[in-house]
């Protein structure tokens, strides 16, 4: 056998080999995707806001290409997450993608993984999207539209809580800053995405015509894509809704809770696709899984002992 066939049947063997552990982690979980609300302002952010559309597109390969190099490399390979899937995103972002990707396509094992934890994810990105699209648009009652797309979201057996969570005992498990201190740079990409998720929130809703928004989301661009050239690694926090868009946070407590568990939800994945705690695909699975049902999803409110009592505040 030479060397070429020999190298061919070892790659055989471990791709088989995946498969095999992957299929045993994926068997039986059902798919339901569930469409997104509709109405007369969807896609106003794409059409008149073009720049800042596509940044949120940029963002949305970011989260998938990082948890498919982490559970392929299994969280170790520093160079394979700090320069290769780092600068991969960056290079997409800089593409300025007119839509956003596809995103099983970007990150096929991880999805096979934890599917049911990614789609907790999309309904909540489709609720961002949903309150951009709101905030651009000419829609007279903004109030009214954002109430319905809320109760559309938590009607969906996927929402996450619209509880105040506290996320310092969420970043606690022993598992916990795991990816942050492993990988710095692309931690501090990640929560640059988050800052501009939120921090782009009270200027749209407060600009009056579509011009003065375009203009007041521009510094928060430039901010933004700073961050991208000069990760904020002294961040010791993610960046949190009320900190940056305070007058929507006051308006919509519960939207921006759920946005804020959303994305520390993101961490505590990040942390268990790197950790060497959790050795094997199934039992990473399983801690997603358990976080998930246990702490992130509105189906635990009545027994979740991570919710915030009261006018307590961790932040």
């Amino acid at each position: 056998m030479t060397i070429g066939k020999y190298v061919r049947s070892i790659a055989v063997v471990a791709t088989a080999a995946a498969a095999l552990a992957l299929a045993g982690c994926s068997q039986f979980e059902p798919r339901d995707k569930r469409f997104y609300y509709r109405a007369l302002w969807n896609f106003s952010l794409r059409e008149d806001l073009a720049e800042l559309d596509s940044e949120f597109n940029g963002v949305d390969f970011g989260h998938s290409n990082l948890y498919e190099n982490l559970l392929l490399t299994g969280g170790q390979d520093v160079p394979a997450i700090e320069e290769r899937a780092r600068k991969e995103t960056l290079a997409f972002i800089a593409t300025k993608p007119r839509l956003n990707p596809n995103e099983e396509a970007i990150a096929p094992t991880y999805m096979k993984l934890a599917w049911r934890a990614q789609n907790t994810f999309d309904e909540a990105h489709a609720l961002h999207r949903a309150t951009y699209d709101i905030a651009v648009s000419d829609e007279p009652d903004k109030d009214r539209a954002i109430q319905d797309v809320l109760t559309y979201y938590k009607d969906s057996e996927y929402a996450i809580t619209s509880k105040q969570l506290d996320h310092r005992r969420l970043d606690a498990f022993p598992y916990s800053k795991a990816f942050r201190q492993r990988f710095p740079l692309f931690n501090a990409t990640i929560w640059s995405y988050h800052y501009l998720q939120v921090a782009v929130y009270d200027p749209l809703l407060a600009a009056r015509d579509l011009a003065a928004k375009a203009q007041a989301v521009r510094p928060i661009l430039t901010t933004y894509r700073r961050y991208l050239d000069q990760p904020p690694v002294e961040w010791t926090f993610m960046p949190l809704t009320a900190e940056l868009s305070p007058q929507f946070a006051a308006r919509y407590p519960e939207i921006a809770h759920i946005f804020d568990n959303l994305h520390m939800l993101h961490d505590n994945i990040s942390d268990i696709l790197t950790s060497e705690g959790l050795p094997t695909w199934e039992a990473k699975r399983a801690e997603i899984y358990r976080l998930v049902n246990h702490y992130y999803l509105a189906s635990a409110d009545a027994t979740n002992p991570m919710i915030v009592q009261g006018e307590e505040h961790h932040h």
